[in-house]
């Protein structure tokens, strides 16, 4: 009995330790970014000046995982991993070529892996970037060595957003976020940030354009997710204040209060919070559309917008320096990612 007892203790002590080792483990080796780096980038060669017309668009192309007949188990569905690699590089070359068919001047990319089992360790940045042949900077925002869960596992993670353009660029930096995950999921979460370029005018007046790449939280309380927008209100009214021209855009997983969405068809799938032009800083506005969805639900395949869970979440928010000609949402039918990407047309005021 005593040797029963001795065994069944020590085999209790092994479950209990192996959680508790290796929770300890990823706390030491846990990405941890400074609130302010400078990130790598490879700089274009093309000025801008104040008077002239430029064109972004922000795309978040979930890591080439999303077709339409994927889902996915963090929105209700059961997918959790890409059916192969040769499904992410198929995604991958159709998300190319929208952004090659839209053909704007500035592209920003939320969900972009670089080293991911979800994605079959395929560099998505690398790949963007060589297709494209802009100048470009990627900063991470999530970076685990294993993610033990669900089942099949996530696996390693490493992943994060980039700018790519054709313009000088005079520094870059990665600027976090407020962490909003809970103490036991932090070690395993995203560290969301702002990737910030800033580009030289060429005129006299030593003022800048300013370009913000953000994806927000989304899977938690809206008081922590109003805790990352005042954050990034804060670094739009320092550029604001030194009278440089500022576009900063990307996945805000908010609704927007100013459109017409497209109404929440189901109650099983996220349901995102919102927000008005009264919540963002002093001398910017918001320039969203609503012609189409930007976002659909990951609780089942997609089926058409009559049917399926969709969401308008992407856009931007500019500066009052700048006239902001046109935007629109790129409806590409969700084909290769659960995202449509968004198109800003805007001029630079003299």
């Amino acid at each position: 009995m005593k040797k029963i007892l001795k065994i069944s203790a020590v085999i209790l002590g092994i479950i209990i330790f192996i959680p508790i080792a290796y929770i300890a483990f990823l706390r030491i080796i846990m990405y941890d970014p400074a609130p302010s780096e400078d990130v790598e980038y490879n700089s274009g060669s093309m000025l801008l000046s104040p008077g002239d017309k430029l064109s972004v668009l922000t795309f978040n192309i979930g890591y080439a995982g999303y077709n339409r007949e994927e889902d996915f188990f963090m929105d209700g569905g059961k997918g959790v991993l890409p059916e192969s690699s040769d499904s992410v590089m198929r995604n991958l070359s159709g998300i190319m070529s929208v952004i090659r068919e839209e053909g704007s001047d500035v592209v920003f990319i939320q969900e972009v892996d670089v080293d991911s089992h979800r994605s079959f360790h395929i560099n998505e940045d690398a790949y963007l970037s060589s297709q494209l042949g802009f100048g470009h900077s990627y900063a991470c925002n999530y970076k685990v060595l294993f993610i033990p869960y669900p089942i099949p596992p996530l696996g390693k993670m490493e992943s994060g957003i980039s700018i790519y353009n054709p313009y000088t660029v005079s520094e870059t930096k990665r600027i976090s976020l407020p962490d909003t995950a809970p103490w036991y999921m932090k070690m395993g979460y995203l560290k969301r940030c702002v990737l910030m370029q800033r580009i030289p005018l060429n005129d006299a007046s030593n003022h800048e354009l300013v370009l913000m790449n953000f994806h927000m939280e989304a899977y938690t309380d809206e008081d922590k997710r109003d805790r990352q927008f005042e954050a990034l209100n804060e670094l739009l009214t320092a550029e604001h204040e030194k009278g440089n021209y500022v576009i900063a855009g990307g996945d805000f997983n908010q609704s927007f209060d100013k459109l017409d969405n497209p109404p929440v068809r189901s109650q099983t799938g996220w349901d995102p919070g919102s927000m008005s032009e009264e919540d963002i800083a002093e001398g910017f506005s918001l320039a969203v559309a609503d012609n189409a969805p930007s976002c659909r639900s990951l609780e089942e395949p997609y089926i058409d917008y009559d049917t399926s869970q969709t969401y308008i979440i992407d856009g931007f928010i500019v500066s009052d320096n700048i006239r902001v000609d046109s935007v629109r949402v790129c409806d590409h039918g969700f084909e290769y990612s659960d995202h449509n990407p968004v198109k800003l047309e805007v001029t630079l005021n003299r």
